[in-house]
């Protein structure tokens, strides 16, 4: 048997001219063409989302209200300028912001409709007029609360309580600043006026001219005794009722 001789291996030289296989130059020319990195290649991250907004606090300053309120339907009445009364629904503020008054008062006020007036102060309330429809069956309880007395059909509420008919709330003091009106599908009359300050009386007419050194009279008052005394009307008969006088021109005695 013939012993075995290892060769060497020889790398063939590569000569000009001997051209390559193809697929080896494609190689070539990647690997030049591709930027060098180092280490392990980075895989590609995912875009960050936006950025969230700061949030933004708001504080909130309390001020103090006494003049707020809620409608029929539960919902918060608008805020009313402090010092002022305001109303919701068709009911109307007058006097300058001292009185409100039923819808179209002094005619008859509209039926289904109700209003809410806030806002008042802690004062007794000023009746000026009052005319509602009333309870005519007082003895039944309509409304089923236990309280037969209180089933007006159309009325005013103050602190909880109903006033129908001819009653008002005078004197009542609105612990909560409110009254609210309301009123049916039935009957209606003239309505309310009901005031939270004091009314100036009633502006009197101006007095007729007087002869110096005279006395006069306004109404029905008389003027006796060639001018030197006044009596009320009918005098010394019973004097009428809803009447006045206004004597004038008086010397300053005693």
């Amino acid at each position: 048997r013939r012993p075995r001789v290892d060769t060497p291996f020889k790398m063939p030289s590569l000569k000009m001219g001997v051209k390559m296989p193809s697929l080896f130059l494609a190689l070539l020319a990647s690997a030049a063409a591709a930027p060098a990195t180092k280490g392990r290649p980075r895989a590609t991250e995912p875009p960050s989302p936006p950025a969230t907004p700061p949030k933004i606090r708001y504080v909130v300053t309390e001020e103090k209200q006494t003049n707020v309120a809620t409608t029929k339907g539960g919902a918060r009445a608008p805020a009313c300028p402090l010092g002022d009364v305001c109303t919701t629904g068709p009911c109307l503020i007058t006097d300058g912001g001292s009185c409100a008054t039923s819808p179209d008062f002094p005619n008859l006020y509209p039926t289904d409709e109700g209003c809410t007036i806030y806002g008042l102060p802690p004062v007794g309330l000023d009746v000026i007029a009052f005319d509602v429809e009333g309870d005519e069956d007082s003895y039944n309880d309509y409304d089923g609360d236990g309280d037969f007395r209180n089933d007006c059909p159309d009325y005013l509420t103050v602190n909880g309580v109903k006033y129908c008919g001819t009653s008002g709330p005078a004197g009542v003091v609105p612990s909560d600043g409110t009254m609210t009106w309301v009123s049916d599908d039935g009957v209606t009359v003239s309505g309310w006026k009901v005031c939270w300050a004091a009314q100036p009386p009633p502006s009197l007419p101006p007095l007729a001219p007087c002869p110096l050194g005279d006395v006069c009279t306004t109404g029905p008052c008389l003027i006796t005794d060639g001018g030197s005394c006044a009596t009320s009307p009918d005098f010394p008969n019973l004097y009428p009722t809803d009447e006045g006088c206004t004597i004038y021109g008086l010397p300053p005695v005693g």
